[in-house]
């Protein structure tokens, strides 16, 4: 028996499911691990939709925070170096905190409904913006103010969809990153905003450090989804499996959008 005084929301939203619920959203984070496994990012932008259907849009962002910060701790660290990694993120996390402050003040304060058409709208954005956007090039002098407000935007998407990356990794890309070098700063910088995240949401009293177990536990059937991802990629080619991908998130994404309105 759940006490009452508790602020447990992930675990009572999980606690009073039934089975077949419970099954689904650790599906979702297989398949979520899946698609990390495949491409090597890109698990909120599954998941949050995925687990949408199945538990309510503030559960979904406690219940992401912690696979996010332990699947991507590993790549962030690789290769050391990783003191140079954080000052070259200064200015997206001069942009991300107070994004991030906001955008959870914004989801703690939706109504359900609200947030599941906010975070359709988010999916359709961002799912379209990555599938159609050309290549984008900056010149140096242009990374600080850029950053900050990519990290800004970014953090907004981080607070009321667990999407930290989406908008970031863009930047990211713009600067000249690829390979390695890409892979370890879109880590760091997955691993800090989503540790800021679960901080945020812990101190709104709705959730606590007792959900963050259960947040922990989610990294199970991530784990899961990797294995697997990675013994596929070999075989599906990378760039269409995230067009096949970006595709079922754009139409998640409407699909919250109908559950939102008609609710």
């Amino acid at each position: 028996m759940i006490p009452r005084e508790l602020n447990v929301m992930l675990i009572r939203t999980l606690y009073f499911e039934q089975a077949n619920i419970i099954a689904g959203v650790v599906c979702s984070l297989i398949v979520a691990g899946l698609l990390k496994g495949t491409i090597g990012v890109g698990m909120p932008v599954v998941a949050l939709p995925l687990l949408s259907l199945f538990i309510d849009v503030k559960s979904a962002a406690m219940l992401l925070s912690m696979p996010l910060v332990l699947s991507n701790l590993p790549q962030a660290l690789e290769g050391g170096r990783t003191g140079r990694c954080l000052m070259e993120l200064t200015p997206v996390f001069l942009g991300m905190i107070p994004g991030l402050f906001l955008g959870v003040q914004i989801l703690l304060a939706l109504d359900a409904n609200v947030a599941m058409i906010i975070a359709g709208l988010v999916l359709m954005g961002v799912g379209g913006v990555t599938l159609l956007a050309p290549k984008l090039q900056l010149q140096p002098r242009l990374f600080l103010p850029a950053g900050v407000t990519f990290g800004f935007f970014g953090g907004i998407l981080a607070g009321t969809a667990a999407m930290a990356g989406p908008l970031v990794f863009i930047f990211m890309l713009a600067k000249g990153l690829h390979g390695r070098a890409f892979t370890k700063e879109a880590s760091l910088y997955l691993v800090v905003s989503s540790g800021l995240l679960a901080l945020l949401l812990m101190a709104s009293r709705q959730f606590s450090w007792l959900d963050v177990s259960v947040s922990t536990a989610g990294m199970l059937p991530v784990l899961l989804g990797t294995y697997v991802g990675q013994h596929m990629r070999e075989k599906i080619a990378p760039e269409t499996f995230k067009k096949l991908v970006l595709i079922a998130v754009i139409a998640a994404g409407a699909d919250l959008l109908r559950h939102g309105f008609l609710s």
